[in-house]
């Protein structure tokens, strides 16, 4: 895939810091449709929402993940701190505890969790700022529109990679997918389709992706790439 000095992983809601939105879905007119609710909460977008309740705001916290690797099907929960390597010593164990327990009893409960000192520096400038808030907001748009139209069959949420400034722009985009037997292809190219429409119709005014060259890759419940050739 290209690779990348300095990985930034996102699944679902974040990467230097999360941001949590709310959408609604309302009529033409505007106003609210009663009988119409929003999708449920993907189990990755629950358990992101309590970590961000229990630790920012508390601890200096940069990136926070729930990622799932194909190369090595391994699965983690990534948590990076800020500050210097004194406080990051003083709250390391801290805040492991209460991940774990957070996790306890759930889908992720075996899932390894990594608690590191943040490669971002603690002040980080306007313009990584703004690369940062433009990657969510693409990172949240894909996981809504994927998990609207195919919701049994997304293993997870959206990881998203973009090297550091100074290197070419590119955005590669890798969803894992529960996808297997004959028509692993087929759906393999609608869920690509529907993540470069929504870039190209949804996201159009997004400054990172009118500067980034993007690569999307699908992978089935093998881990193994879907070759879409779209």
């Amino acid at each position: 895939m290209g690779f990348i000095k300095k990985k930034f992983l996102i699944v679902v809601l974040s990467i230097m810091g999360v941001l949590l939105l709310s959408f609604g879905l309302a009529s033409l007119n505007g106003s609210a449709e009663n009988n119409i609710s929003p999708p449920p909460k993907s189990a990755e977008i629950q358990m992101l929402e309590k970590i961000e309740v229990k630790l920012v705001g508390k601890y200096k916290i940069g990136t926070y993940s729930i990622n799932t690797h194909v190369d090595n099907n391994s699965k983690d929960i990534d948590i990076d701190v800020l500050g210097s390597q004194e406080y990051y010593d003083s709250v390391k164990h801290e805040i492991k505890d209460v991940v774990r327990n957070l996790i306890r009893s759930t889908k992720f409960e075996k899932y390894k969790v990594n608690v590191k000192k943040g490669e971002i520096r603690q002040m980080i400038t306007e313009e990584e700022l703004e690369r940062n808030n433009l990657l969510v907001e693409i990172a949240k748009k894909i996981n809504n529109e994927l998990s609207n139209a195919y919701p049994n069959k997304i293993d997870g949420g959206v990881d998203m990679r973009i090297p550091p400034p100074e290197d070419p722009q590119e955005l590669i985009v890798e969803v894992s997918t529960l996808l297997d037997g004959e028509k692993q292809v087929d759906i393999g190219k609608e869920i690509e389709r529907t993540i470069y429409t929504t870039l190209e119709k949804k996201l159009a005014s997004n400054k990172l992706l009118k500067e980034s060259t993007v690569k999307i890759y699908i992978y089935n419940k093998n881990k193994e790439k879907i070759k879409t050739s779209l």
